[in-house]
Parts: structure tokens; sequence; C-alpha cells
């Protein structure tokens, strides 16, 4: 007996499409046809057609506060994303099973996991040399409304299988039966042996790049750990190198914000004053252009008047900050490029040697000196003298001169917007200065 979970899913829907349908081909839709379905059977339910039963559960799931409140407890808490339970049981190929010991065995299983009084759907399939049956579990319960706790699910399913073995007389996994025992002691018990799911996704997101290259068991464990320490600091260089940039992007962000957000409330304030007075309201529509028939509005002080200005000013000021948050967004964008770059470039090429990736590392300007130098030291230590050197020598005059390029343009880029900002500060100051000059002659809000 082999009990293999496919896990929890969102949709019935599509579990049972799977189940109730045969094979889908690569590239093909879901076909309408089930010559591979043998039996179907349900429990707890009223139905004994697939897709109804799949309606029956999924609107179960959608009612489960209801069915907390009919309960008598609370209808809240977090809401159930993946009520969908999947597993399949699989006999060995010389052993042909009846469709009542498939039950029978379906009931245990059920039991072993505490979803004997849940929602299931059973599938049958004839499509392979063994016999093979699928369970599909609604994980809401009916009575009280809330989803089965499903942690460790697998053992409990492993030590359920080792026991329905034992009860037909033959063990047909000794090493099920080996890694049991050994949980039974409290020891550890890890698959070692199949891919990792992390790593699965990251070489399936990314074809063209090569497999991971690790250090085969055998070697030095002292080795070993270099080579992880090595990583870990390079990842501790970029990480400490962005935060320090962004602080400074955040405390230099504060600063000019403070300094909008003064300014623009001193020109609202500026403006209040100067529509007090009579000469101060000719004085703006003199200076704003405009038209004759508004001059009257202007001596008599109407609000309309007023409010077209501070919606004028209002624009200008959303206008302001839009190009102010543009300017940060672009800054942070800068900061953040160039980790994203090595985060690509490491997907894109295969793994290397912790020297070649600190080589890389120790190329950004913004590294300190004897950080530096205590990673090459470990770097040449690691992958050796000679093998470092003649990489040095290999590298082409070209390469040499594209990363000079590539730091000077960086150099020029940030001199430039040192350069624009200083420009943008002494034009502010000139506006403050003439303002001031204005209002101590009595003048109004210059647009």
């Amino acid at each position: 007996m082999v009990v293999k979970v496919a896990g929890l899913g969102r949709s019935f829907v599509g579990v049972t499409a799977y189940c109730l349908h045969d094979r889908r081909e690569p590239g093909e839709p879901q076909p309408e046809t089930d010559e591979r379905v043998e039996w179907t059977d349900t429990r707890n339910l009223s139905t004994s057609r697939g897709e109804r039963a799949a309606a029956v559960m999924a609107a179960t799931a959608l009612a489960a506060p209801e069915l907390k409140r009919l309960a008598g407890g609370s209808p809240g808490g977090r809401k159930l994303e993946k009520p969908v339970c999947h597993y399949s049981l699989n006999w060995a190929k010389d052993e042909t099973p009846d469709r009542q010991e498939m039950s029978r065995a379906v009931d245990e299983s059920l039991k072993a996991l505490g979803l004997e009084r849940h929602q299931t759907l059973i599938v049958a399939h004839r499509d392979t040399e063994h016999r093979h049956v699928h369970v599909i579990v609604n994980r809401v319960d009916l009575e009280s409304g809330r989803a089965a706790g499903l942690s460790k699910s697998k053992l409990r399913l492993s030590k359920w299988a080792e026991g329905y073995e034992q009860a037909q007389g033959r063990i047909r996994c000794e090493k099920r039966v080996t890694n049991n025992t050994r949980r039974s002691r409290g020891e550890r018990v890890q698959d070692r042996v199949s891919l990792p799911t992390a790593r699965y996704r990251r070489e399936r997101m990314h074809p063209d790049r090569e497999p991971r290259k690790t250090i085969p068991p055998g070697r030095d464990l002292e080795e070993r750990r270099k080579v992880a320490w090595l990583r870990w600091q390079e990842d501790a260089m970029w990480r400490s190198w962005q935060e320090r940039k962004l602080g400074e992007l955040e405390r230099r962000c504060g600063r000019e914000w403070s300094e909008v957000y003064a300014r623009q409330d001193q020109q609202r304030k500026q403006l209040a004053d100067t529509w007090r007075g009579r000469w101060g309201r000719l004085r703006m529509w003199r200076e704003g252009r405009r038209r004759l028939r508004e001059l009257g509005a202007h001596l008599r002080g109407r609000p309309e008047a007023l409010r077209r200005w501070q919606e004028d000013l209002e624009r200008y000021h959303k206008r302001e900050r839009a190009q102010l948050a543009k300017l940060h967004h672009k800054a942070s964008g800068e900061i953040a490029r160039p980790a994203g770059e090595r985060y690509r470039e490491s997907l894109r090429l295969p793994e290397k040697w912790a020297s070649e990736r600190v080589e890389f590392a120790l190329r950004h300007p913004d590294m300190t000196k004897q950080m530096a130098e205590s990673v090459l030291a470990q770097a040449r230590e690691v992958g050796g003298e000679p093998e470092y050197q003649r990489q040095k020598q290999e590298q082409s005059a070209a390469e040499i001169a594209r990363e000079k390029a590539k730091w000077a343009e960086t150099v020029r880029q940030w001199e430039q917007a040192e350069a624009d900002k200083a420009a943008r500060a002494a034009e502010i100051a000139r506006l403050l200065e003439r303002q001031r000059i204005e209002r101590d002659r009595g003048g109004g809000f210059e647009r």
C-alpha cells in the first residue's frame, strides 16, 4: 500500500474534473470522456454523482460561517482558503482488491485522519497496472463548520498503511517500517533523495540555467562551512549596502517633504493675508492676468474669486508634490536596481565557486576595503591562490573597460542628481527671497 498525498487545494471543481474524466494531454483541454473511471462513491453526501457532489462540497465550504453560527460558535475568524484535501491509495501490481476492500481501506484512512464525518468523494481508476483510488475530502465539518486540522497527515497515513500491510500478512515497504520505528524513538527522519520543491521551482522558472553545483557529501565539513560562510557574507554585504543607501534616501526624502509642506503652508497663508487688503486683491488680479469682468469680484472680495485662487494654488501644489514623488521613486529604483541585476545574473549563470561570486561582489564600489580584503582572503583559501591568479589574468581589457565605463556613468548620474538638487534649492531660495521682498512692500501672492 502506497499513500500519495496531493496536498490541499482551493477548487473542488478542478480536482473532480481531473478524477472524473480521462487524463488530459499537455496543451489539450480537459476531455469529457470517463473511460478510466471504474466506479465512484460518496460519504456523508445525499448524492452519488461526482459533479453534483463537488458542487455540494463547494457550497458547504462557502457556508462555513453560517454553520459556525448555527452551531453556537462565532462566525468570525480567518477565511478558509484551501478546503480541499486530496490523496490516493495505491495497491501493488500483484494485488487485486475488489470494490468492497477498497472502500474499507478508504474508510480506515479517513478514520486515521479524523475525517470520517466529513463529506467525501471516492473515485476508482483503472488506467494503470496497479489498482488505485482517489479520495477527495471537504475539510469543513458539517456540524461545527470548522476546518479539520491536517498537521502531520502524511505521518498518520504512513502509520496506517504500515498497519494495513501487517493486517494483510505481508510487509511490502520495509523502509517505511524502519522510518516509523525511528520516529517512534524520537529521531528525525527526512527524505534526502527527492528534489526540494524550492530548487525545482527555481530551475523550472529558468530552463536555461544549469543545475546548482553542490559540494559532494564526501568533502571535508570545514570546507563546506567556509563556502557557506562566504555566500552568507556576500549576501550580507549587499543587504547592508542597500539598507544604508535606503536609509540615506529616506532621511533626504523626509527633509525635502518637510520643506515642500512648509513652503506650501506659507504660500497658503500668504494668499489669505494678501486677500484681506483691497490693494492686495487688485495686485493679484493684475499679476494673475485675470479677465476684466473679474475685476469687480476682486475689488469686492467675493468668496468665489478667492476659491478660484485657492484651487489654482492647490493644483500647483499637487503638481509639485507629484514631481517630488517621481524623483524619489526614481532614486529608490536606482538603489534597488543593482541588487536586482545581481539576483537575475545569479539565476541565469550556473552556480560557481564562492571565490568567483565574491569576485563579482568585490567589484562593487561601495564595499569597505577591510571587508573586501577579508572576503578575498577567504576566497583564495577556498579556491586556491594559483586558480585565483589564473582567473585574474584571463580577464580581458574590454571587460575592465566596460566596468570602468559603467561606474563612470553611475558617478555621472549621481553628480547630475546632486546638481539638480542644488539648482532646485537655489531656485526655491530665490523664490522665497522675492516673496519676502514683495511682502515687505505690501505686495500679494505671485503665481
